[in-house]
């Protein structure tokens, strides 16, 4: 397990939501100007008896989805070194000292975390119903433009910073400044390639609204989707029906002959199919609506995804629907 670090959490005002409960927004654990959601905040947001526990227990049912080790999606700010600098922010928004100290873990979530947990989430919650939440609470209306912005013109300064760094690296007689002018310069070229990395992300996510769009809309309906179908309506290219099971098989999603490993099983649905001509039972594989999601994170990972515009996507679908 890796250690968490920059886990200092502050309070940042509070959300109210449509039934009147209002909940205090946390920044820090993902980085300083992101906000956070903790398993006490989610348990109470979705109204589980059992509060923190029964959150908890859901993510360990599905820790690996959650991938804890990359810290992209949940934290364990229990494990964390640095767990006295927020047990006070914490009891600040309604845990009580004694429930920290006996915890074994404490989650806090981003907002792809939670986001992944309402995939998870017994019940099948709707996302819709938490859409204007999620916009407050996470403050996507505006100020991520105000952060795009602010990283955009940090990034025109620093490299402005390291010309100047690597210019005195040059032009420096002395042998122990020249160090520190390169590390200096070396300290300046990290932060701009993370900055760097950031907007690359950035951009790439922009371009795949689209196809994103379609996937989440997927997880408002009851159906499962054929794998042949779904990779039509993505246009992924070199990737139709067998490859893409190919691929799914090269990912050990899917084992030989098809059928999903035990834990994917939740995102799939295999409907077995007796062979006329053989008497064998063979197996459909159908790819369940929060499987969809979880099959276009992998993609974009591998960078197979070609998108399209949404109409042009809804034609497609269309035309197939008719088809089938």
């Amino acid at each position: 397990m890796t250690t968490n670090n920059n886990l200092e959490l502050f309070t940042n005002g509070k959300v109210t939501i449509g039934d009147g409960r209002e909940f205090t927004r946390l920044i820090g654990g993902f980085g300083e100007n992101n906000s956070i959601l903790t398993d006490k905040q989610v348990s109470e947001l979705l109204g589980y008896k059992d509060g923190p526990s029964s959150v908890r227990r859901l993510v360990e049912r599905n820790i690996e989805a959650f991938e804890i080790d990359k810290g992209v999606y949940i934290k364990d700010i229990q494990r964390s070194s640095e767990q006295r600098t927020f047990v006070e922010t914490l009891i600040s928004t309604g845990y009580a000292k004694q429930s920290i100290t006996q915890a074994k873990n404490i989650y806090i979530f981003s907002k792809a975390g939670f986001l992944l947990f309402l995939y998870f989430a017994e019940g099948n919650i709707a996302l819709e119903t938490y859409k204007d939440f999620i916009e407050d609470y996470f403050q996507t209306k505006s100020e991520n433009v105000i952060m795009k912005q602010t990283l955009q013109e940090e990034l025109e300064f620093l490299k402005e910073q390291k010309i100047t760094a690597v210019g005195r690296v040059i032009c420096e007689p002395d042998e122990a400044k020249k160090i520190e002018w390169f590390q200096e310069a070396e300290k300046l070229n990290t932060r701009i390639k993370d900055i760097e990395i950031t907007l690359s992300n950035e951009k790439l996510m922009k371009s795949l609204e689209p196809t994103i769009a379609i996937a989440d809309s997927f997880t408002n309906t009851k159906g499962s989707y054929d794998v042949g179908v779904f990779s039509k309506i993505l246009n992924i290219k070199g990737l139709g029906r067998n490859n893409l099971f190919a691929w799914l098989r090269e990912k050990e999603i899917l084992m030989d002959g098809n059928y999903p490993y035990q834990k994917f099983i939740n995102y799939f649905k295999v409907l077995p199919i007796e062979n006329k001509f053989t008497g064998r039972i063979d197996y459909k594989t159908m790819i369940k609506p929060n499987g969809i999601v979880y099959i276009v994170k992998k993609l974009i990972e591998d960078k197979k995804l070609i998108t399209k515009s949404i109409p042009e996507i809804l034609a497609e679908l269309d035309a197939i629907s008719v088809a089938v």
